[in-house]
């Protein structure tokens, strides 16, 4: 994307600034004026040292204003492409992360019981020959390298924490995606063998169910949707609340919850009945179109407008004017979609629909994810006698699946099992299922970088209670979130702005690739997950009975390969390695924080004879081959889900601009912005229960409770209620949000769609009272 310098100016947050000034946020301040003085190493002078964003997922890329070693302001990278050189609220707020006063600074061990907040400060020294030893323990006491789990979340230092996973040889890592997005990378890759990114800076009918992109930020799309739509764009918004995104469509559909697919199989109807879908390239691109069409003859819009009321008209206006734009349409694939626990064959109905109208692989359509290669040393892990297979495989028919009592439980999904287990990321829910039975064996010992799963998983309680069975609990962060909060074991990580991360490849449309550099020293002499994992290795090394299930000689070349080679080498040499194809691609990064082969879209590397799709027939399948091999529906078939029964609400989650799931909430830029969250209710209801606006109410489900204030609205569906997530905190090591509002961990209930394992976080219903 070419910008002028207006343009730029504009997108480096004096848009934002102003409406900072309106506000009177009076903590947004810059940090260098903030009382905080110069940095300790007697530093002085200017620099601009570019890096990129951990704020969230998208790592948009930046410079760091830096005066005598501390950090002044944060701009914009006008290099960074892929996020349209812009710097959102968070990215800006990131300069607090270093010096907030209740960041993790010192390894701390516990001193009393888990929850009550005593500790004991350690060395780094003290603390990775605590966690050697609790790794042998373990080891030797359960036979078992797999009763260990490692719980990890996204981002450029996971890799490290990753090492030293495959180091100690469980099989049992639980990453943050069936928290999230793993029904719809299953859904999407089930058609076209690939998750796919949708181009939103040149599509001129955008169809987003759920999807909340003016707050819910990801790049390039939503600089793309909010800044850049190409002129005469229309967005049709499927949602139950009045999100921000909605605000700004040309049709908002407030869709009956459960019922997103029956709209999707009412326009699949109509493109396929009036001949509207692109002939040849169903023809020469898909497999299985005849039975689609014969399946969604029971779908029509008058079906589909019962089931999620919206009027067939509307449906059809809807599929006439999606081909009308053909290719340059797309049906937007989302993020977080830990709906249903039916999203996958959902996400399939949503993914039939381009496919149908050649929407694939051209400008404006939906297009397969382009990278940015990158070296890789091959490192070659012992093989240890002692480890068993993942929990939640080995697990399978020792416990159903929870499902609720519907149509869907009683077909088309799996009871017992988890059919599309991801082999890293394991299904969450499941996995904490089969934790607490102990079986087919125990697990006994986490170990966890980064991962809030005390918020961030449905059903705190039963977190909690998994928690309570452990022998030891090690946490590995920045701050004292609520699951570091009852671990044995805390050791501080530096902050993403003063350390150096690995090479990381952001495939999509745009491709490039970032890292970090240090912009300042650490503050409090705190070490990167590289350094820590370097640490833990050392300790482990020498202890003799964490070896004596390996062979001699693989262990040797072990510590040659990877501990020599990689862990007791300067990181910079393994990003230089990383980049070494690319000519002076270490120093081009250096300056201008990216690399890449090419600052345009990358369209069409599926339009030729010779691809072969990643699906089982080498085609885009709207019938799905290997499904059925699993007891699966071949095609997205519609199963009436239960609803709210009088008095009831469906609880359904969302995301906002100012923070990021639940690791933002105590930064004290953002805490100016949202202090607590309220209950979305709607007006009729709330006047029939007697609540106003500001009244304190309490929300409760079959698993817990929760107070907080009402925010009385016309914004949502009668039949459901809302509230924001990353409140309610029980750390008090957190204390901006510390009992502030309301947590959706301690409401939701644990539901799972069990083709992907993905939690299913909107099948909750609650009651709301008065407090």
């Amino acid at each position: 994307m070419k910008l002028s310098r207006r343009k730029f100016l504009a997108a480096s947050g004096g848009a934002f600034a102003a409406a900072v000034a309106a506000a009177n946020l009076s903590s947004l301040t810059a940090v260098a004026e903030s009382g905080h003085g110069d940095a300790q190493t007697g530093e002085k002078g200017e620099k601009h040292i570019a890096s990129s964003c951990e704020m969230c997922v998208n790592k948009c890329g930046f410079y760091a204003h830096v005066v005598n070693g501390r950090i002044k302001k944060l701009n914009p990278n006008p290099h960074f492409f892929k996020s349209r050189s812009m710097l959102c609220a968070r990215g800006n707020a990131g300069a607090e992360e270093p010096y907030n006063p209740e960041r993790l600074k010192t390894p701390l061990v516990r001193d009393g019981e888990r929850g009550e907040n005593k500790w004991r400060k350690i060395s780094y020294e003290e603390a990775f020959q605590i966690v050697a030893q609790k790794l042998a323990e373990a080891k030797t006491k359960y036979e078992n390298r797999s009763s260990v789990a490692f719980f990890s979340s996204e981002g450029l230092q996971e890799g490290s924490f990753q090492m030293l996973a495959q180091t100690y040889g469980s099989l049992n890592t639980v990453r943050h995606p069936s928290l999230c997005l793993s029904s719809t990378i299953q859904g999407w890759s089930s058609v076209y063998g690939v998750y796919p990114d949708a181009d939103l800076a040149n599509a001129m009918f955008v169809v987003m169910p759920g999807a909340n992109r003016a707050e819910a930020l990801v790049t390039p799309d939503s600089m793309d949707f909010l800044r850049y739509r190409p002129k005469g764009q229309q967005l049709v918004v499927l949602d139950p609340r009045f999100t921000n995104t909605a605000a700004k469509a040309d049709r908002w559909y407030p869709v009956k919850p459960a019922t997103d697919m029956a709209f999707m199989l009412g326009m699949i109807n109509v493109i396929i009945n009036e001949e509207l879908y692109n002939k040849e390239f169903v023809a020469n691109m898909t497999e299985g179109f005849e039975d689609l069409k014969a399946h969604v003859q029971q779908y029509t819009p008058e079906w589909a407008e019962k089931e999620c009321e919206i009027p067939a008209s509307e449906i059809r206006w809807c599929a006439r004017e999606f081909a009308k734009y053909a290719p340059r349409s797309v049906i937007y694939p989302g993020r977080r979609t830990s709906w249903y626990v039916d999203d996958v064959a959902f996400r399939r109905a949503c993914a039939i629909i381009p496919a149908l109208c050649g929407c694939w692989d051209v400008p404006g359509g939906i297009v397969p994810k382009a990278g940015v290669p990158l070296k890789t040393p091959d490192v070659m892990y012992p093989f240890y006698d002692m480890v068993e297979e993942r929990l939640d495989v080995e697990s399978f028919g020792e416990f159903d699946n929870n499902l609720p009592d519907d149509a869907r439980k009683e077909a088309g999904l799996p009871l017992d099992s988890v059919a599309y287990l991801g082999e890293k990321d394991g299904s969450w829910v499941r996995f904490r299922e089969a934790v607490l039975r102990g079986e087919p064996y125990p697990v006994k010992m986490m170990m966890v970088y980064k991962q809030n799963f005390v918020e961030a998983a449905p059903n705190r309680v039963k977190t909690l209670k998994m928690m309570e069975m452990m022998d030891f609990i090690c946490m590995i962060d920045i701050q004292m979130s609520d699951t570091a909060y009852y671990a044995d074991l805390v050791i501080p990580e530096s902050t993403y702005l003063e350390r150096w991360d690995v090479v990381h490849s952001l495939a999509g449309i745009w491709p490039i690739a970032t890292f970090r550099q240090a912009c300042v020293e650490p503050v409090f002499q705190t070490k990167s997950m590289f350094e820590i994992t370097a640490g833990i290795v050392d300790e482990m090394l020498k202890i003799p009975e964490l070896w004596d299930d390996t062979d001699e000689e693989e262990l040797e070349y072990f510590k040659e390969d990877f501990v020599e080679a990689i862990l007791h080498a300067p990181i910079q040499d393994y990003i230089k390695y990383q980049v070494s194809g690319y000519e002076n691609g270490y120093e081009r990064l250096l300056k201008e924080g990216v690399i890449y082969k090419t600052d345009q879209g990358v369209y069409g590397t599926t339009k030729n004879d010779a691809y072969r799709f990643k699906t089982r027939s080498g085609k885009i399948e709207f019938t799905n081959v290997k499904y059925p091999e699993k007891g699966l529906d071949s095609l997205p078939v519609y199963r009436r889900a239960r609803q709210p029964k009088n008095g009831q609400f469906r609880f359904i989650l969302g995301r906002h601009g100012w923070n990021t799931h639940t690791g933002t909430q105590n930064n004290e830029y953002l805490w100016e912005i949202q202090k607590e969250n309220t209950l979305w209710i709607n007006s009729k209801e709330a006047f029939k229960l007697g609540i106003k606006n500001g009244d304190k109410v309490v929300v409760k489900s079959s698993v817990g409770e929760q107070s907080l204030r009402a925010e009385v609205t016309e914004k949502i569906r009668p039949d459901c209620v809302y509230y924001a997530h990353g409140f309610g905190r029980i750390s008090k090591g957190m204390s901006l949000v510390y009992q502030k509002g309301a947590s959706q961990a301690a409401i939701l209930e644990d539901y799972i769609e069990p083709i992907s394992g993905n939690a299913a976080m909107h099948e909750t219903f609650v009651t709301v009272s008065k407090a």
